[in-house]
């Protein structure tokens, strides 16, 4: 070997510092791009949904049918009021619809724990189906892990937020629209820090990287909450008009598309994770 090669540096020689790596801007429009080009799996999440809120909407609709007895709707005009007052006289139909309304958040949670790793592997680009759920089996105990330690930060943010609409009323909405949807926004870098940057799967830092990652990035911050108030805002919506015209086959439709609309939103706000993968990874 050449002993030039081996030499060691002198005291006063010069040293070229490390190259350092530009931060990556959010880009969120290169996010929705990730969930346009997977239209097969965007419908295939669409249609799981459609099914789970069938099935849970099951002993509500029942228990609705039974107490209107005779009648199949209400009157033009006084919908909104003829529910209220419906579920005030019928103590049996709030209960069943308080029951599916819980029964929907807790297989919402479960959902979001199995699919989070394949929606994540996918929206990489990855296209094998066969990877794609063998994700779930690999990555579903680090979810869980994960999940929890958000929970933390989430009771953090609710309590802030909680604090802002007692000390300033409506004016505090987008100040407790940024805090309730921020530690969504962190969970989902974790998620995508451990799915796709290989970050220590168990470890409270990998959560706590997250908040800063999300935190120092006010653009990805104020992009996932625009995202996550648009979603809402789409449920709302299509309820109102369901409500309102009745449940005439365009209505149902219209309720439909705003529930795909909210799958594409919620793909949206993940992929802006995965869009910034390798920046400042854990």
């Amino acid at each position: 070997m050449d002993d030039t090669l081996a030499t060691p540096l002198s005291p006063g020689a010069a040293t070229v510092p490390p190259r350092k790596h530009p931060r990556r801007r959010t880009r969120v429009f290169a996010a929705l791009r990730r969930v346009l080009v997977a239209p097969g799996f965007v419908l295939a999440i669409w249609v799981a949904n459609l099914l789970a809120a069938k099935l849970l909407a099951g002993p509500g609709r029942a228990a609705a049918r039974a107490g209107m007895r005779d009648w199949t709707w209400f009157d033009d005009g006084h919908r909104i009021r003829a529910v209220v007052e419906l579920l005030a006289d019928e103590p049996a139909i709030a209960a069943a619809i308080s029951s599916s309304v819980v029964s929907a958040a807790v297989v919402a949670g479960i959902f979001s724990l199995l699919a989070a790793p394949a929606i994540l592997t996918r929206l990489d680009g990855q296209r094998s189906l066969a990877w794609i759920v063998g994700a779930v089996g690999r990555e579903l105990p680090a979810m869980l892990v994960q999940t929890g330690y958000s929970l933390v930060i989430r009771a953090v943010c609710l309590g802030l937020a909680g604090a802002c609409a007692a000390g300033l009323g409506p004016r505090a909405l987008p100040l407790i629209l940024l805090l309730v949807s921020f530690p969504v926004l962190a969970l989902d870098r974790a998620r995508a820090a451990v799915v796709l940057d290989d970050a220590r799967p168990y470890h409270p830092m990998t959560m706590l990287r997250a908040v800063g990652h999300v935190a120092l990035r006010p653009l990805w911050w104020l992009s996932g909450t625009v995202i996550e108030t648009l979603k809402l805002g789409v449920v709302i919506a299509a309820l109102l008009l369901l409500i309102e015209a009745g449940p005439s086959p365009i209505s149902i439709w219209v309720a439909r598309a705003a529930g795909l609309a909210a799958v594409i939103l919620s793909l949206w706000r993940v992929a802006l994770a995965v869009e910034d993968r390798g920046a400042n990874a854990p």
